[in-house]
């Protein structure tokens, strides 16, 4: 009886730690001047991205509740349009503030117009790890967000002059940030912030550097479930290296007739991933069309591959309308299908992680390369290989 009592004892304070390890996630959010305007928060739920938007329930203040079954990085948007900049249809919004998200309490404490840099604080140590990170990146992205609100400001008065200097300058706090997340990564191998970054820099590093840093981290992330999945895309990055046969599809497009990527075989093929909503992607259009009318009858084929639920699930009509139209009004006439992963996950497949991403196949049905969003150098890029592959006039 004594040792039944004792067990009873024992399991009796245990249980309020057994309870605790079982709760969810409290965020407690607190951005002076916010008012009414609600927020967005990023979070991802069985792997998908998942958008919660929550008003305040008092003067500035939210709280969010939840359950997440591995830390992650959420995002959390300010919904005030009077920080958005405008350039016609194109819309950017300020930076989101980036922390990590795990089964504790959280308070994140700030103001609305610069809710990026909030101070977020928890005895969590995957929080406080994210934090220090987001700590030394804040003023990265403050001069960013100045430069960007300058050059809208010069575009909207159409004054060009400085623009290039501009962009050069947010291009080197873009490479400053991707040093700063590297550095994070190889000094903080057992910390899940580690493992969160990387699986978000498939597009800055090479397979072999995320192969390299994967393997540098602690087993114990590497076998948890956001590790497989980090460990899957490497092996899908492998799967469309050059060299690597061109993953086939075969899909009914835009003018009902059926697209296959292995009947192109002898043309050189450009396989684009975008969208309707993508600013970039329709920036490069306008470039796209003149390969397009320079190339097409050396044989040079273009296949748009548009993703409209990118954003979070649309109704399939929808998702036809918006595709539809942005491609009568960017008046684009190469192939086009529309992305469907009930018939086949060509986004998984691909590994598409930014829009656009582009993969240029050669006349042997063979991966050339990966181009990733959209500039000038790209499309230079490109042309000089088109100039390279295909024959002349």
């Amino acid at each position: 009886m004594k040792r039944i009592a004792r067990i009873s004892f024992f399991i009796c304070m245990l249980s309020p730690f057994l309870a605790k390890a079982q709760e969810g996630f409290t965020v407690n959010i607190r951005l002076k001047g916010l008012g009414t305007n609600g927020i967005r928060i990023y979070h991802l739920v069985n792997g998908k991205t998942k958008l919660d938007t929550l008003k305040p329930f008092l003067k500035d203040r939210i709280v969010w509740k939840g359950r997440t079954p591995e830390p992650q990085i959420a995002r959390i948007e300010v919904l005030d349009t009077t920080q958005y900049l405008y350039l016609g249809k194109a819309v950017l919004m300020p930076p989101q503030l980036s922390f990590m998200l795990t089964n504790c309490v959280i308070d994140i404490e700030g103001t609305t117009t610069e809710a990026y840099s909030a101070k977020v604080s928890s005895r969590d140590p995957d929080v406080q790890a994210y934090e220090w990170f987001h700590r030394s990146d804040v003023p990265l992205m403050t001069e960013s967000w100045s430069l960007q609100r300058e050059m809208n400001l010069k575009m909207k008065n159409t004054d060009t002059l400085g623009i290039g200097s501009i962009k050069d300058r947010i291009n080197l706090l873009r490479k400053k940030n991707q040093s700063l997340r590297s550095a994070f990564i190889d000094k903080h191998p057992d910390a899940f912030a580690s493992l969160c970054m990387l699986q978000n820099m498939g597009l800055i590093f090479t397979n072999e550097q995320m192969s390299a840093k994967f393997n540098g981290l602690d087993q114990r992330l590497r076998t948890s479930a956001t590790g497989l999945i980090v460990e899957q895309r490497i092996e899908s990055n492998r799967n469309t290296a050059a060299g690597k046969p061109v993953i086939p599809f075969r899909q009914e497009g835009i003018d009902g007739q059926m697209i296959d990527v292995n009947a192109l075989a002898g043309k050189v093929v450009l396989i684009d991933f975008w969208g309707s909503w993508c600013v970039p992607c329709r920036k490069s259009h306008p470039s796209m069309k003149e390969l397009y009318a320079a190339y097409k009858d050396r044989g040079f084929e273009i296949i748009g591959i548009a993703n409209e639920v990118a954003g979070g699930p649309k109704p399939r009509d929808t998702q036809q309308r918006n595709w539809h139209k942005a491609i009568e009004d960017d008046g684009i006439p190469w192939k086009h299908i529309l992305y469907d992963p009930d018939l086949s996950d060509l986004v998984k497949a691909y590994d598409i992680g930014a829009y656009p991403t582009k993969f240029l196949v050669g006349s042997d049905g063979r991966f050339i390369m990966r181009i990733l969003g959209q500039s000038e150098q790209n499309h230079e890029l490109l042309k000089k290989k088109l100039e390279e592959l295909l024959p002349p006039r």
